[in-house]
């Protein structure tokens, strides 16, 4: 396939599917009573992603790329008694690089998520989820993206959540499973993907509380263990076998209506083999107003750190991100960490946050975010692109989101990065990105 089949689609996806899915009424709308015998949904994302410089920040080096992406899932959610539910999804994206100029294969098909819901068993007050899901605590500094290597195609974990609940109070309990590459469930055109580098499993317990007023507490701990490296151990990024405690908590709280202030602190211990000892840390702290206007404007500041691992000492001081790898912070910077441990490894970094977003429209919202970046240590990498010292750069993000429909959605996002002394050319890179998303959900009643 080549650049103007795929141009079509583009212009199909954009142009021509909107309003269908603004025409389309569906045999139940799910507005009317009765049971449902299932409900059922698709959605498509169209995204247009173009990034250059933000590996090596050197004009001289050629690291521009350029491309769509492609993302159709296609959902089921059953019921099967009145405690009882059965969610399945499948997935399937593709891609078309126009820089550099490759050609597109049909990618494979996968189980996203497969799981049954046991809500309120036997009466009582636990409930289980067993199977592939979609797993997000806090705001996912330690529990969010079971997939790194995926990139936004899926988020689920293969896992079993035991939860209690005590009324203003939950208490979960976690196994996680994820392999470096799906052996699980079938795959269409199976192309082998990697998912981490490595295979992951952890045990985990996470407790949230809203018993204090105006409060939300929430404290956890995961055992994890990273083993089975995919890279050779004469690569640069090999990681030997890792077992690690993480252990941590968050608060929310609400100072007055218009101020929110909220905080999260983990830390880490354990050992990579076979001897070397392992420490880590990392938290962030936000605060935020908001004022009384039509627009709903909001400022925000905060910090968020990862602790770095010292080159000077045999012992592993930098965090290890466990869940989390994924651009909470940054849809740029992501990349910029591939040549230190890999995409998304947010390790020996400090952001520094300042924020203002508004909504001029109803279907319209608009933030502008600067971020300081810096680190505690360099990276004893290449010269060719570290530069020795500890500050990162400036990241300048603007983002604008508009609902065209309860059908259609969509936002643009730009970003730049002026490198600082960590790295050795400081040429200024560059990330955009406009998405389309398109999802229609429907209900089916039984005769």
């Amino acid at each position: 396939m080549r650049a103007k089949p795929i141009a079509a689609l583009a212009l199909v996806t954009v142009f021509f599917l909107p309003p269908v899915l603004l025409a389309a009424d569906g045999t139940g709308n799910g507005n009317g009573t009765g049971e449902k015998l299932l409900s059922w949904g698709i959605d498509h994302r169209f995204r247009s992603v173009f990034y250059d410089n933000i590996i090596k920040y050197n004009d001289d080096l050629d690291d521009d790329r350029d491309f769509f992406r492609f993302r159709t899932r296609f959902w089921v959610d059953v019921p099967l008694s009145k405690s009882i539910t059965f969610f399945f999804q499948l997935n399937n994206e593709f891609r078309k690089y126009t820089t550099p100029d490759l050609e597109v294969d049909l990618d494979e098909v996968i189980v996203e998520n497969f799981y049954v819901d046991f809500q309120k068993m036997f009466g009582s007050n636990f409930s289980l989820r067993v199977g592939r899901q979609n797993l997000m605590r806090g705001e996912g500094l330690v529990l969010f993206d079971g997939n790194a290597l995926d990139g936004s195609r899926t988020a689920y974990f293969n896992a079993v959540n035991l939860a209690y609940d005590f009324g203003k109070a939950k208490l979960e309990l976690l196994g996680i499973h994820n392999p470096s590459q799906d052996r699980f469930f079938p795959r269409i055109n199976d192309k082998e993907k990697p998912l981490t580098e490595w295979d992951e499993q952890a045990l985990g317990a996470y407790y949230t509380d809203h018993h204090l007023a105006q409060t939300v507490v929430e404290t956890y701990y995961f055992y994890k263990k990273e083993f089975n490296c995919m890279y050779a151990p004469t690569h640069a990024q090999y990681q030997p076998e890792r077992r690690l405690h993480t252990i941590g908590g968050r608060v929310t709280h609400l100072l007055r209506k218009d101020w929110t202030l909220t905080g999260e602190f983990a830390g880490q211990w354990g050992r990579e083999h076979p001897d070397r000892d392992m420490t880590g840390w990392a938290g962030y702290a936000h605060v935020k107003k908001t004022f009384a206007h039509d627009w709903k404007p909001y400022v925000k500041f905060g910090l968020t750190a990862f602790s770095g691992d010292d080159p000077d000492t045999a012992e592993w001081e930098g965090w290890d991100p466990l869940f989390s790898r994924w651009p909470k912070w940054s849809e740029l910077y992501i990349y910029s960490f591939v040549p230190e441990k890999g995409v998304a490894y947010w390790s020996n970094a400090t952001w520094w946050q300042a924020e203002v977003g508004f909504s001029p429209l109803k279907e319209l919202s608009a933030r502008a975010t600067y971020y300081y970046v810096g680190a505690f240590h360099d990276f004893p990498g290449t010269s060719a692109i570290y530069g020795g010292g500890t500050h990162r750069g400036s990241n300048f993000q603007v983002r604008l989101d508009y609902s065209f429909s309860k059908y259609v959605k969509g936002h643009l996002l730009y970003e730049s990065f002026m490198p600082g002394d960590f790295y050795s050319a400081q040429d200024m890179g560059y990330f955009l990105r406009f998405e389309l998303c398109l999802q229609y959900k429907d209900i089916i009643k039984p005769w």
